[in-house]
């Protein structure tokens, strides 16, 4: 995983949708379907890199409107067998379904329920190097020098 701190979990307040970059904005070229199991869940799909992020509508975008800013982060957990993996994770409820999107098996969307309507978070198994997840542990703290997106230019916030 690149290490590139970016805003990694946003919300638009005004169009009311949260949007969850897997790689630098604006960088891979994309096209946008539905995950079948959930309509509020848009998947932005590239050639070079499996998923380019996932747009978020409805009741899923206002859990991430709620949520602080060192919570919109995924972070680096390690599964039973040792191996890393990254999550986000909206709410701690206990998943009920992990749905991955066709044949993108390392991505794992996660519900607190059996119909796929409560939306709580996402888990990442792969390695791809064009994803740019934050390099930090479960219960780190975010680096002061994280970049966001300032008039669609970039710059370092203190």
């Amino acid at each position: 995983m690149n290490n590139i701190n970016i805003e990694q979990i946003t919300y638009d307040d005004e169009t009311e949708t949260a949007y969850i970059y897997f790689t630098e904005p604006n960088k891979f070229a994309f096209y946008s379907e539905i995950l079948p199991e959930n309509e509020q869940i848009i998947i932005d799909l590239g050639k070079e890199v499996p998923i380019v992020g996932v747009e978020l509508d409805g009741e899923s975008a206002k859990k991430v409107a709620k949520l602080m800013n060192e919570q919109r982060r995924f972070v680096k957990k390690i599964n039973q067998q040792g191996y890393d993996y990254y999550s986000f994770k909206i709410e701690d409820k206990p998943v009920q379904q992990s749905i991955s999107y066709e044949r993108i098996i390392d991505v794992k969307f996660l519900f607190a329920d059996d119909e796929c309507t409560d939306f709580i978070g996402i888990d990442v198994y792969s390695d791809n190097p064009n994803y740019i997840f934050i390099q930090s542990f479960e219960n780190d703290y975010p680096s002061k020098g994280m970049l966001k997106k300032i008039l669609g230019g970039w710059r370092l916030s203190k």
